[in-house]
């Protein structure tokens, strides 16, 4: 049975190293997996009907209707005038642009539930004026990929989204218990611009300070937008309407709001309905790929035999959840943050809830530890991304980004401190 056990995974370490996509990855290990304990009867049946079972759910079509209200908006002209508010309103702090780039980012953050997609879009728009205002290329990459991840953990995020599907948690409540903790980041990327810039003044020269009538302006221009989102994560969290039901209104919403505040036109809504097929088939992959290598665990009963052996040895659960997210961080450093919650979870899952740990806490730390993977070399997507879409250099966008990597650690030891950060919204719902 060890030979069973370890092979596989040798196999998914091995392809995930020369490259292959995750979900490929673990389709492949999966049914090699499932082949050397049971035959080659159970995988061929497997492929038979997997694929069609792990994407035929009904709170699946969630995933394409927030994809797609992010693309619309995004497609638009909104993203600019989030910064646009962001940078009139926090401008005349110190690094205020780089703190406008991470208020853009979390109000992009509840438009788009990917990291990548934001960082791109804030790569095009803030990275620009940062450098026409003379800022120090370390602090306008760093700060533009940091402010991306933020897309992870405000609603709508696509992580939490399939974190509750694959779990079945409530994906309400998983969105609300991501809020305060969103908050509490995008605070502490703040503070570390402005620390950063009293120590070093010369990496943010000042800006002009703008009005308060031009501040008011530019809440006009992008306030449609966040009312669209306050009403579908209202509509949620009330119990108005469901996740599934919350993303059809919202992509609805969306594309409205884009044509008329936004300027979106056919050839923009058309490159929002490919890009939303593209990314919803590239998770779907994923999906499938991690149905087959969680049957494998499950037939290896790997999961449960783990669980009772923390149990039995006394090991306290506070240094298991502490090893997992050592886990996840090396994790992290080389594989997709989706890829990597969807292949660990039939392991983590069991085990931190048989502990007695909250699955909706759980979730939320999960989230944090997949954007701590966003910015940690040597993959750091979010950090390519800033520094392609710029032109910038990746060595320095690498060097700045320490400082806001160490502000979402403290994110996430406040949170092992003070669990309730992410529990008290989803317990006001009962």
């Amino acid at each position: 049975m060890l030979f069973e056990l370890l092979a596989p995974v040798v196999l998914l370490i091995a392809l995930l190293a020369i490259g292959t996509p995750v979900g490929f990855a673990m389709a492949g290990a999966g049914i090699v997996g499932l082949w050397a304990i049971d035959g080659f009867e159970t995988p061929a049946a497997l492929l038979a009907t997997g694929p069609h079972g792990a994407t035929q759910g009904f709170s699946l079509t969630a995933l394409p209707m927030f994809i797609l209200m992010a693309e619309f908006l995004g497609a638009s002209t909104i993203v600019g005038r989030m910064f646009d508010a962001a940078r009139a309103w926090l401008g005349r702090l110190p690094g205020g642009l780089a703190l406008a780039s991470v208020g853009a980012g979390a109000g992009m953050g509840t438009i788009s539930g990917s990291s990548v997609a934001a960082t791109a879009s804030l790569s095009r728009i803030c990275i620009p004026e940062m450098r026409k205002s003379g800022y120090d290329d370390r602090l306008s990459l760093s700060s533009v990929a940091s402010a991306g991840t933020l897309a992870v953990m405000i609603p709508p995020s696509v992580p939490l989204l399939m974190y509750g599907i694959t779990t079945e948690t409530s994906i309400v409540d998983l969105f609300a218990a991501g809020i305060i903790p969103g908050i509490v980041l995008g605070v502490l990327f703040m503070v570390t611009i402005v620390v950063w810039q009293k120590l070093r003044p010369a990496v943010a020269p000042a800006t002009a300070e703008t009005t308060w009538r031009e501040r008011i302006e530019t809440l006009k221009h992008s306030g449609p937008a966040l009312v669209l989102v306050v009403l579908v994560l209202g509509g949620m969290y009330s119990g108005i309407v469901t996740a599934t039901e919350a993303g059809a209104v919202g992509a609805f919403g969306a594309v409205i709001v884009a044509y008329l505040f936004g300027g979106l036109r056919w050839k923009g809504m058309v490159g929002a309905l490919r890009r939303t097929a593209e990314i919803t088939a590239a998770v779907f992959i994923i999906v499938i790929g991690a149905k087959l290598f969680t049957q494998f665990l499950t037939l290896t009963g790997v999961t449960q035999n783990l669980t009772s052996a923390i149990k039995d040895a006394g090991i306290p659960p506070l240094l298991v959840i502490m090893l997992i997210f050592v886990v996840y961080a090396v994790l992290g450093c080389f594989m997709d943050g989706l890829g990597m919650m969807l292949l660990t979870l039939p392991v983590f899952f069991p085990l931190v809830v048989g502990l007695g740990y909250d699955p909706i806490w759980f979730g939320i730390m999960v989230a944090l530890v997949i954007e701590l993977g966003l910015i940690t070399p040597p993959v750091g997507i979010n950090v390519y991304i800033a520094s392609g879409a710029s032109g910038g250099n990746l060595g320095l966008a690498f060097k700045g980004v320490t400082r806001f990597y160490l502000a979402a650690v403290a994110t996430v030891i406040l949170l092992v401190a003070f669990p309730s950060m992410a529990t008290f919204l989803p317990s006001l719902r009962g």
